[in-house]
């Protein structure tokens, strides 16, 4: 049975149950009537705390090639503190943490909220740059807290660390398609040492023995900053300050916060400018919140 239909049928039984309480009412007495009440509120109550602590951590992102490419058949795997706990493969997906619907390349790893991560935790990047979770409703009881990591490549990997918690979770794209995988790749046979990708296969005839072999997995590298340009735009006629133009930037929001908000003098709080800057640059979130070299972003400029 597919989790879809999983979830229809669990909303069916609760509204079902509901209605068979409601109308047994009518023959109760007071005292008897009270019991279904206190069951619908225990019900409500269950409900109302699955919504508040999401039920599934989702990882996501898209894999291109060498050439730009988008690339289907790649294996994500997500390490928890150096230790596989899940893998797929990339292909035609509409992830709901990209918010740009079906696409070729793409990737979703799940697994259950054992933590009860919220998006009170602080989540930061290998780093140590704040990051951002995003909550996504589902069906009752369904909503799912997750990030969608944005553009990677084979042999590519991304670290969203949770300190509070004492855990790191590492997305890793393997550098060759699932059908290229050699059996030290295959599930079970991978961990993660720091920054290390290691493989482990046992030796014929070696009676149990292991084999290790480390291959470094290369880390995100960003785009050279070498042509950032701020240009001050003609001011709207509304009033508004937001006419500083950023092009040639790679980065979060948190450090073009730091560098070109706060470092250049004006006054906007964080709170204030992590919000703000998603209406002035709608695109942003669908690019996972990442400013790239090839876009242009408004900033409030100083007045």
């Amino acid at each position: 049975m597919s989790l879809l239909i999983k979830r229809l049928f669990t909303l069916f039984l609760v509204l079902f149950f509901a209605g068979v309480l409601l109308l047994g009412q009518v023959a109760c007495s007071p005292t008897q009537q009270q019991a279904p009440g206190n069951l619908l509120g225990a019900i409500s109550n269950t409900v109302d705390t699955t919504l508040e602590e999401p039920s599934e951590l989702v990882f996501a992102g898209q894999v291109a090639d060498a050439n730009g490419r988008w690339a289907n058949g790649y294996v994500a795997v997500l390490f928890k503190n150096g230790v596989e706990i899940a893998r797929t493969n990339t292909g035609l997906l509409d992830a709901p943490l990209s918010g740009a619907g079906p696409m070729d390349g793409v990737f979703e790893l799940r697994i259950r909220n054992e933590y009860k991560l919220k998006q009170t935790h602080a989540f930061f990047n290998a780093d140590s740059q704040p990051i951002e979770m995003k909550n996504v409703m589902g069906m009752v009881g369904t909503r799912y807290i997750g990030n969608w990591l944005g553009k990677l490549t084979p042999n590519s990997s991304r670290t969203i660390a949770v300190p509070e918690k004492q855990l790191a979770y590492t997305v890793v794209i393997l550098e060759m398609p699932l059908d290229q995988l050699p059996e030290s790749h295959q599930s079970g046979n991978l961990s993660l040492n720091g920054t290390l990708l290691v493989t482990s296969a046992t030796e014929a005839g070696g009676a149990g023995n292991i084999a290790f072999q480390a291959t470094p997995v290369a880390q995100p590298t960003p785009l050279p900053p070498a042509n950032i340009q701020l240009t001050v735009l003609p001011s709207r006629s509304n009033g508004q300050d937001w006419h500083l133009q950023l092009t040639g930037y790679y980065g979060n929001r948190w450090d073009v916060w730091e560098t070109y908000v706060v470092g250049y003098g004006h006054s906007m709080s964080w709170e204030t400018f992590k919000e703000a800057v998603l209406v002035y640059n709608p695109h942003l979130e669908a690019d996972g919140f990442v400013f790239y070299p090839d876009k242009a972003y408004l900033l409030p400029s100083v007045q």
